[in-house]
């Protein structure tokens, strides 16, 4: 009876020690990413679908080639293009609508039906424990049961709203990637 309490302890405590590891890795905050402080990234060692912060509209066209649609990322004069069968919008930056684009790539997204990666390897359809496999530590607003958002921010603060940049930014439902957003947080990079 003793050697089945401490084996049925020791799995407990194996258990345990395994959930908690992955729990740990993930760190809820309130109100907006700036709560969680700088992280790793920064545009030389994060990339979406083999683009980087900062790349030119000629490196994004030598990869994809041109793109389906071409309009305004909402809400700034920035220009975007669509790579609609690969599930692909890059974002780039300018100052405003009338001016040419400077600064190369401002925003990447990747959604249904790409099947893209970040540098990582991370795409859509993996889960919220393969992230956690990825990175040291992964922040989250409060998740409900179905849905969730987690990041890992950059290195470097804008002013503004006191957000981090690059941000790396993945939409789960059901415990699935379903989007995946690489953006500067609309600084020029």
């Amino acid at each position: 009876m003793f050697k089945k309490g401490i084996k049925g302890l020791v799995l407990v405590l194996l258990l345990l020690t395994l959930f908690g590891c992955s729990s740990k890795k993930i760190k809820i905050v309130n109100n907006n990413a700036s709560e969680a402080g700088p992280g790793p990234l920064t545009k030389e060692n994060v990339s979406l679908a083999g683009i980087h912060i900062g790349d030119s509209q000629e490196q994004v066209l030598k990869l994809y080639g041109e793109p389906t649609k071409k309009d305004k990322f909402p809400t700034t004069p920035f220009v975007r293009w669509y790579y609609e069968d690969l599930g692909l919008s890059v974002a780039f930056y300018r100052r405003g609508e009338n001016e040419p684009v400077i600064g190369g790539v401002v925003d990447i997204q990747i959604s249904a039906p790409s099947k893209l990666t970040t540098d990582t390897g991370i795409g859509l359809g993996d889960s919220l424990e393969y992230i956690t496999k990825k990175y040291d530590v992964v922040y989250s607003f409060q998740p409900n049961s179905k849905y969730q958002s987690v990041f890992i921010n950059g290195a470097n603060k804008e002013e503004i709203n006191g957000l981090y940049y690059p941000h790396l930014d993945f939409s789960l439902e059901n415990n699935k990637i379903t989007r995946i957003i690489l953006t500067n947080q609309q600084q020029r990079p």
